[in-house]
C-alpha cells in the first residue's frame, strides 16, 4: 500500500488545499442542507375508505369489505389488511412489508388504486371508494385561526385566503385547512301545513330539482359571433329558494315558504370541529416540501403570515401557533451543537492533559476538520441535519480521534527514542495504516445492520451509520496525511529516552503485575471472566426494558373515545368539561380541542386516530416539559375517574408508531366466541395491577330501529322500500337534493320533515311516507276512470290522490328494536377482536407485557381461534428481527477483515473471545444509571463490538510486531499491552467522556450509557484478557 504520510509531505500544498476545501465546503453544506427535527420516514401504510349510506356493519363487511380485502391482498407487497366495517362505511388499513423499497412505494400505491378500482365494479350500487396514501407528509407548522365575533363562513374565507397565499411560498409542499363545517340550507317541511294545502314532498323535490339543475340550451349564431344560451332562475340566494312556486300548484301560487321553514346552517352530525382555548377555530397545517430546510421555510411562512395579518386580516382574526417545528428544530439543533462543542472540549482537555498541549491541539484541529468536512459529504449524498445525524458525531467523538491518537502517540515515541524527525513523522503511519484501516472498517461494519434494517425504527436512525461511515473513513485519511503535516509544524522534540524508560510509570508497573499474574493463573482468570459474563446474562433479565423512549416536549395530547353509538354532542360536551378542568391548572397554557379525529399529522412522533364521531382529542401545551412529568399522573387519574365509560389516554410524543403499547388480538370466525375470549383476556388485564386503560375495538351490540312494513299495503299505496327509506331520511337527517352557491361558498340543500315548532318528529311511526314517482295505479281502475270522465272528481282531487302521503303506521306493524354490532374488525380477511391496555405510570411496557402474556398464554383457545400480539411487542420484535437478520453478514465481513489483516485464523479468534466481556460493563452501567435498555441501547451494544475490536487490533498488531522483532513471547505479551496502554486508554476515555453531554438526552441517553459502561470495562479487561487468550491459543509457556 502507498505510504500516505510520505505522499502527504511530497504534496503538502495539495493536502492543505483539500483541507481548506473540506472546511469551507463543509460549512457551506451545513448551512444549505435540509434541517429537520427527525429524519424523513416513508410511511408504508395506506387507507381505503368505502361508503354506502344505509348499510349495516354486517352488510358492509360481507358486501364491501370482503371483496375489497380479497382484491388488495393479491398485491405481493401487502403484509396485512386491517379493516373496520361500520354502519355506512368501511375503513381498510393497508400495510406494506417493511422491505418494500421507498422508490417502489408510488408503484405499490398505483397498484392498490387499480385493484380497488377493479373491485369497485363488483360492489353494490351506491358504494363510493377512496384511497388515501398521503401519510408521508408531516405538517410541521400547525396553526389555529380564531375570530371573535366572526361567523363560520367569514373565518373559513380568511383561512382559505391564508391557504392560497402560503401555498405559493417556495419550499411549502402542502397547506390544508381543518375544521371547516359543511354549509347547508335546511328546508324543513311542515306536515300539517302540507296536508291542509294538499302538497306532497315529491312535488317539493321535483320543484327544487327542476329549478336548480343546469340545463343545456345550446349556442346561438349571431353573425360572426357564437353566443351561449342559458335559462335563468337558478338559485342565487336563500330567499329565492323560499319564493319558488311549487310545481302543480301554479294556480294557487303556493310558495315553498308556505309549507316549509328555510334556514341556513351546518350539516349534522358535525364530523370535525376545532376549538382553541374554548373559542371556535380552524386549523391551518403547512407541510414543507421534501428535502427543504424547514427553518428557512418556517421563516418564510411567518413573514408571509405577518404580511397577510397586516394587509388582509381585520381586528379580531388571529392566528396561533400550536406546533411549530422550525422553532423546535432550531432549539434541538442548537442544543446538539452545544453538546457537540462540549464533547469536543472534553476530548481536547483529556488529550492535552494526557498527551501534552500541542498534541491535543493537533488532534483537536483534526477532529474539527473531520466534523466539518463530513457535512460536505452528507450534502453531496442529500443528507439532512437532524437529531440523529448530530448525535452521531457526539457518539463517534472518541472514535474520530482514535486514529489520530495512535499516530501522534507513535510519533512521540519515535521522537523520544531518537529517530530522525522526518522518519519519526512517517514511520508510525507506514506501520499502522492497514491495521488502522481494518479497525476503522470494522467499527463501521458494526453499525451496518442499522443501515440494512428496513423497518421504521431502523430507517429512523439510519443516518447514524451514514454519518459514522463518512466521518470514520475521513478520520483515517486525515490521520495518515493531515496529522503528520501538523505534527511537523507544531510538535516539539520531546526529551530523548531509552526505550526501556518509556513505559516505567506506576500505572505501567501495575499493568505488568496484573498481566504477569493473569498469564500465570490463566485458568483462574478464565473462570473469573466466565463468572462475570454469566452474572451479567442473569442480571440482564432484571434490567428495565423498553422500545423507544418518550420525547421531551412541553406539549402532550389526550385521546378521548366513546362507544360508536354515542352522539357526537356527548363527546363535544365532555371535551369542553375536560378543557375547563385543564385550564384550571396553573401549568397548562393553551388547549386545542379537536372533535372527530386528529387535525393533522403535525408531528412524526405521534399516533393518528381513525376518524369517528365518537372520538375527540386535546392538544395541551404546558409551561415546561418538567411540569408535564410532574402532573401527568394526576391528570390521567382525574380523567379516568371522572369519565369511566370513555377511553381517555394522556399521551406523550413517542416514535412508537402503534396506537396502544400493549395489544392482543383474537382471531376466529364466530363473534360470540371472540367476545367470550376477549372478555377473559379483559378480565386478566383488569386483575393485573401493572396495566390500566383497558379497551377493545369491538363494541357491544347497539339498538337499531327496524321498520316492519307490509308489502301488500305499501304496494296498494304505490310505495316501495326505497320510498319508505327516503321518507324516513327526511325525518332523521334530511335528503340532499342539490347545491347552490352564494358567491364562492357551496351550500348543500337538505329536505327535512319536522314538527310545527321546529323539533324533530317525536315518533317515527308518524313520518309521512311518499312516493318519488306519481302513484297512477289508483287512476287505472274502471270506477276512477268513469269519475274522471263524468267530472265527478275534480282536478285537485286527482292530484291529491296521485301525490298523497301515508303515515308509516298505516303501512305495517310499526318500528321494532333490533340489536347489531356497530363495528366488525378483521385482520387479513378473518374476524378479529383486539384488546388494548397501557402499563401504569412507572412500569415499563415490556415488564407489564410479560406479566399479562404469561397469564393469557395459559388460556385454552378453541380450534380455529388464535391470538397475535401487537402494540410495542410487535413493533420491537419486527425491529429486532430485521436488525439481527443482517448481523451474520456483518460478523462474516468483520472476520474476513481480521483474517485479511493478520493472515491467520487464530488471531481473529483471540479477538472475538474478548467480545463477551462487553456484557459485564453494559449490564453494570445500566443498573447503576437506572436507564431503560431499549432499542437505542441495543444499537449502542452493536456499535461497541466494533469499538472493542478496534482496540484489540491495535494491541494485537503490537504483539505481532514485537514477536516478529524477536522479543520473547512472554515479554511481548506484557510489553505490548504497556506500549499500547496510552493509545488504547486515550481512545476509550475520549469516547466515554465525550458522551457525557448525551446522558440527559431522551433518545440517545441509554445508548450513551451502554457505550460508556461497556467500553470502560471491556477496555480494561481487554488489556489483560487478550494476552491471556493469545497465550492459550498459541500455547505460549509462561515463566513462573
Amino acid at each position: 500500500m502507498t505510504d500516505l504520510g510520505t505522499w502527504a509531505f511530497k504534496n503538502k500544498n495539495l493536502v492543505w488545499f483539500l483541507v481548506i476545501v473540506l472546511l469551507v465546503g463543509g460549512l457551506s453544506s451545513a448551512y444549505q442542507m435540509g434541517k429537520l427535527e427527525d429524519p424523513e420516514i416513508k410511511v408504508k401504510t395506506a387507507m381505503v375508505v368505502a361508503a354506502r349510506p344505509g348499510a349495516s356493519a354486517t352488510e358492509m363487511e360481507l358486501e364491501v369489505t370482503d371483496p375489497l380485502e380479497k382484491a388488495i391482498r393479491t398485491i405481493g407487497d401487502v403484509k396485512y389488511v386491517q379493516s373496520w366495517s361500520r354502519n355506512d362505511v368501511s375503513i381498510l388499513q393497508v400495510e406494506l412489508y417493511p422491505t418494500t423499497k421507498d422508490a417502489d412505494l408510488e408503484q405499490c400505491w398505483d397498484m392498490l388504486r387499480r385493484r380497488v378500482n377493479d373491485a369497485s365494479s363488483t360492489l353494490p350500487d351506491g358504494v363510493t371508494v377512496k384511497v388515501q396514501d398521503d401519510f408521508n407528509l408531516v405538517y410541521g407548522m400547525f396553526y389555529t385561526l380564531t375570530g371573535d365575533g366572526y361567523s363560520e363562513r367569514e373565518l373559513s374565507d380568511y383561512a382559505n385566503l391564508i391557504q392560497r397565499e402560503l401555498t405559493n411560498i417556495d419550499g411549502v409542499g402542502r397547506v390544508t385547512v381543518y375544521g371547516e363545517k359543511e354549509e347547508v340550507v335546511n328546508i324543513a317541511l311542515l306536515p300539517e301545513k302540507m296536508a291542509s294545502l294538499g302538497v306532497s314532498p315529491a312535488e317539493v323535490i321535483a320543484t327544487l330539482k327542476g329549478h336548480n339543475n343546469i340545463f343545456y340550451a345550446g349556442y346561438y349564431d349571431n353573425g360572426d359571433n357564437r353566443v351561449r344560451v342559458t335559462v335563468a332562475d337558478r338559485f342565487r340566494t336563500i330567499d329565492q329558494i323560499g319564493q319558488m312556486i311549487i310545481q302543480g300548484h301554479e294556480n294557487d301560487q303556493l310558495r315553498l315558504t308556505d309549507i316549509a321553514d328555510i334556514e341556513s346552517g351546518f350539516s349534522e352530525p358535525i364530523r370535525n370541529q376545532l376549538k382553541y382555548n374554548g373559542e371556535k377555530a380552524l386549523g391551518i397545517a403547512i407541510a414543507a416540501a421534501s428535502g427543504t430546510d424547514i427553518t428557512k421555510v418556517g421563516k418564510a411562512v411567518e413573514t408571509r403570515l405577518e404580511e397577510i395579518s397586516k394587509s388582509h386580516l381585520p381586528i379580531g382574526i388571529a392566528y396561533n401557533k400550536i406546533f411549530y417545528q422550525p422553532e423546535r428544530v432550531t432549539d434541538a439543533l442548537s442544543s446538539f451543537f452545544v453538546n457537540l462543542i462540549e464533547s469536543i472540549i472534553i476530548v481536547l482537555v483529556i488529550l492535552m492533559l494526557t498527551m501534552g498541549f500541542r498534541s491535543g491541539v493537533i488532534i483537536g484541529v483534526s477532529l474539527l476538520t473531520i466534523v466539518i468536512g463530513s457535512f460536505l459529504f452528507l450534502g453531496v449524498f442529500e443528507g439532512s441535519m437532524q437529531r440523529v445525524s448530530l448525535a452521531t458525531f457526539i457518539l463517534a467523538m472518541g472514535m474520530l480521534v482514535d486514529n489520530a491518537i495512535v499516530i501522534i502517540d507513535g510519533i512521540l515515541v519515535d521522537l523520544s527514542i531518537g529517530k530522525p524527525r522526518k522518519e519519526a513523522l512517517t514511520t508510525i503511519g507506514k506501520k499502522t495504516a492497514m491495521p488502522l484501516l481494518g479497525a476503522t472498517l470494522i467499527a463501521i461494519l458494526a453499525f451496518l445492520p442499522i443501515f440494512m434494517s428496513p423497518d421504521t425504527a431502523g430507517v429512523y436512525i439510519r443516518d447514524l451509520f451514514i454519518v459514522m461511515a463518512v466521518s470514520l473513513l475521513l478520520s483515517w485519511i486525515l490521520a495518515l496525511t493531515h496529522v503528520p503535516l501538523m505534527a511537523s509544524l507544531w510538535l516539539k522534540q520531546p526529551k530523548s529516552q531509552e526505550s526501556g524508560q518509556l513505559y516505567n510509570g506506576w500505572i505501567y508497573r501495575l499493568l505488568r503485575s496484573l498481566l504477569g499474574f493473569g498469564l500465570r493463573h490463566r485458568l483462574s482468570m478464565l473462570i473469573c471472566g466466565i463468572t462475570l459474563i454469566v452474572g451479567s446474562i442473569i442480571g440482564y433479565g432484571y434490567l428495565k426494558q423498553g422500545f423507544f423512549p418518550d420525547m421531551t416536549y412541553d406539549q402532550l395530547y389526550i385521546e378521548y373515545k366513546l362507544p360508536e353509538n354515542i352522539n357526537y354532542t356527548r363527546v363535544e360536551r365532555d371535551l369542553s368539561e375536560i378543557e375547563a378542568y385543564l385550564k384550571s391548572r396553573d401549568e397548562v397554557t393553551d388547549i386545542t380541542t379537536s372533535l372527530g379525529g386528529t387535525p393533522a399529522r403535525y408531528n412524526l412522533v405521534r399516533s393518528i386516530a381513525t376518524p369517528s364521531l365518537s372520538y375527540g382529542e386535546l392538544i395541551v401545551s404546558f409551561t415546561s416539559a418538567k411540569s408535564i412529568d410532574e402532573n401527568i399522573v394526576d391528570i390521567q387519574n382525574y380523567l379516568s375517574t371522572n369519565y369511566p365509560d370513555a377511553y381517555v389516554k394522556v399521551k406523550k410524543y413517542n416514535i412508537m408508531y402503534k396506537k396502544y403499547p400493549i395489544e392482543v388480538q383474537v382471531l376466529g370466525p364466530d363473534p360470540a366466541v371472540l367476545n367470550n375470549l376477549a372478555d377473559q383476556i379483559r378480565d386478566i388485564m383488569e386483575q393485573s395491577p401493572e396495566v390500566c386503560l383497558i379497551t377493545t375495538d369491538w363494541d357491544d351490540k347497539i339498538p337499531c330501529y327496524t321498520v316492519d312494513y307490509k308489502q301488500n299495503l305499501a304496494r296498494r299505496a304505490g310505495i316501495n322500500r326505497e320510498d319508505i327509506s327516503m321518507s324516513l331520511l327526511t325525518a332523521t337527517g334530511g335528503i340532499p337534493i342539490g347545491k347552490f352557491y352564494e358567491g364562492r361558498n357551496e351550500n348543500t340543500i337538505y329536505l327535512k320533515c319536522e314538527e310545527a315548532d321546529g323539533s324533530p318528529i317525536d315518533n317515527l311511526e308518524n313520518v309521512p311516507i311518499f312516493s318519488l314517482l306519481p302513484n297512477i295505479s289508483g287512476l287505472l281502475t274502471e270506477e276512477m276512470l268513469l269519475k274522471i270522465k263524468s267530472g265527478v272528481i275534480s282536478r285537485e282531487e286527482v292530484v291529491e290522490e296521485v301525490m298523497k302521503t301515508t303515515p308509516l303506521r298505516e303501512l305495517g306493524s310499526g318500528v321494532e328494536i333490533e340489536w347489531e354490532y356497530p363495528v366488525i374488525p378483521r385482520h387479513n380477511g378473518q374476524r378479529a377482536q383486539t384488546i388494548m391496555c397501557s402499563p401504569v405510570y412507572g412500569i415499563e411496557t415490556e415488564a407489564a407485557q410479560q406479566i399479562i402474556e404469561r397469564k393469557i398464554e395459559q388460556m385454552e383457545f378453541p380450534d380455529g381461534y388464535t391470538i397475535r400480539w401487537g402494540g410495542e411487542k410487535e413493533a420491537s420484535s419486527q425491529t429486532l428481527h430485521y436488525l439481527f437478520k443482517s448481523y451474520p453478514l456483518c460478523i462474516v465481513l468483520i472476520i474476513a477483515v481480521l483474517i485479511l489483516l493478520f493472515k491467520d485464523y487464530r488471531k481473529p479468534m483471540v479477538i472475538l473471545c474478548c467480545i463477551p466481556l462487553l456484557a459485564v460493563g453494559i449490564v453494570g452501567a445500566m443498573f447503576i444509571s437506572g436507564k431503560v435498555f431499549n432499542f437505542c441501547a441495543i444499537v449502542g451494544a452493536l456499535g461497541l463490538i466494533g469499538m472493542l475490536i478496534k482496540n484489540c487490533i491495535v494491541l494485537m498488531d503490537e504483539i505481532s510486531a514485537q514477536l516478529e522483532s524477536g522479543v520473547e513471547a512472554h515479554t511481548a505479551l506484557i510489553e505490548s499491552s504497556c506500549s499500547r496502554l496510552r493509545a488504547v486508554m486515550m481512545a476509550s476515555l475520549t469516547t466515554i467522556l465525550g458522551m457525557i453531554p448525551l446522558l440527559s438526552d431522551d433518545l440517545f441517553g441509554s445508548m450513551a450509557v451502554t457505550i460508556m459502561g461497556g467500553l470502560l470495562f471491556s477496555t480494561l479487561a481487554t488489556l489483560i484478557y487478550l494476552p491471556i487468550f493469545y497465550a492459550l491459543f498459541f500455547k505460549i509457556r509462561i515463566k513462573k
